[in-house]
């Protein structure tokens, strides 16, 4: 008797045993198929490079740019992946325009990347909304992602016959210790009446194209650095008809400000305004006749007639 369950609970524990090795063989068999499927939805990403990026880009935001526009759960030999990765391009705030996406394979194994060929939106200004917050712009108005706004710039003096160069990074953490720093100079744009709209999109309005219009003349000049505000308030003389329709101010730190009174463009099909380039002519003596100062020297510069009308102090 005591023989008999014995044999019983040893044909019991082989029973057990069996259908253990059955439902770890079968466990093992779903995780691979869930770790397989799971790969080929989420596996590594297809490898982007730009062909050529701009002196002024960073290439920590190059890369992340790059890296944003690599496809999800699409390999290299897909043939929609140039498609999808042209798609990402065309919808990047940052790229302005794609020339052409191509698809390389490296010889000698499977691996390659997607080359990329764009041209990209460069920030020239900050635009001061409505509510107090700031965004940053290209000179059309496109409105960037602000976190990835180049702030850092490194200036290598001109020597032994080296050209000066200068490289921008996102964060100052990323410069060598070694190398001296400044932050990049961007002119706020005050009093524009539409409200932003979204990173990526255009942001309308004419009294923001005058004011990016005039951002982007003063950046040509030496002195720009000097130039802290444009001051699109009495756009077209939206305030009043007697007080310039633009304006700028000139600081350098906390010293004093000097009102820099533009007037306004000349209109289309031409009337009596004087012309852009000569007020700037105007600054430009200025400048050189009080030692590459703008800033501080005068309390006004009026640059709206035939002369120069600079304030008595």
């Amino acid at each position: 008797m005591e023989s008999r369950k014995v044999i019983g609970r040893s044909l019991a524990w082989g029973v057990v045993t069996i259908l253990c090795a059955f439902g770890v063989a079968f466990g093992l068999k779903l995780l691979e198929r869930r770790v397989l499927k799971s790969k080929t939805q989420t596996g590594p990403r297809v490898a982007v490079k730009f062909s050529a990026h701009p002196g002024w880009m960073p290439e920590a935001l190059a890369r992340e740019i790059a890296d944003a526009l690599a496809p999800r759960g699409m390999p290299l030999g897909d043939p929609a992946v140039t498609q999808e990765v042209f798609r990402l391009a065309e919808a990047n705030p940052w790229v302005r325009q794609v020339h052409y996406v191509s698809r390389h394979r490296f010889s000698g194994g499977p691996d390659g990347c997607i080359e990329v060929a764009a041209e990209f939106r460069r920030p020239i200004a900050r635009v001061l909304a409505k509510d107090g917050s700031f965004c940053y712009v290209d000179a059309e108005g496109c409105v960037l992602p602000e976190l990835q706004v180049p702030r850092w710039v490194v200036i290598v003096p001109a020597h032994d016959g080296r050209p000066a160069s200068q490289t921008c990074y996102l964060s100052s953490s990323e410069i060598p210790r070694d190398q001296g720093l400044a932050e990049i100079h961007y002119v706020t744009i005050r009093g524009v009446e539409t409200d932003p709209p979204r990173v990526g999109r255009l942001w309308k309005g004419d009294d923001l194209a005058e004011g990016l219009r005039l951002v982007e003349l003063i950046n040509t000049r030496d002195y720009a650095n000097q130039i802290t505000t444009v001051d699109v308030r009495n756009h077209r003389g939206r305030i009043s008809r007697n007080e310039p329709f633009l304006r700028m101010y000139a600081q350098i730190t906390r010293g004093r400000r000097t009102d820099i009174r533009f007037g306004r463009f000349p209109a289309l099909g031409g009337d009596y305004v004087i012309s852009p380039e000569r007020k700037l002519l105007y600054l430009d003596d200025y400048v050189a006749a009080n030692g590459g100062r703008l800033a501080g020297v005068n309390e006004y510069l009026d640059l709206r007639y035939d002369q120069l009308h600079v304030s008595i102090n």
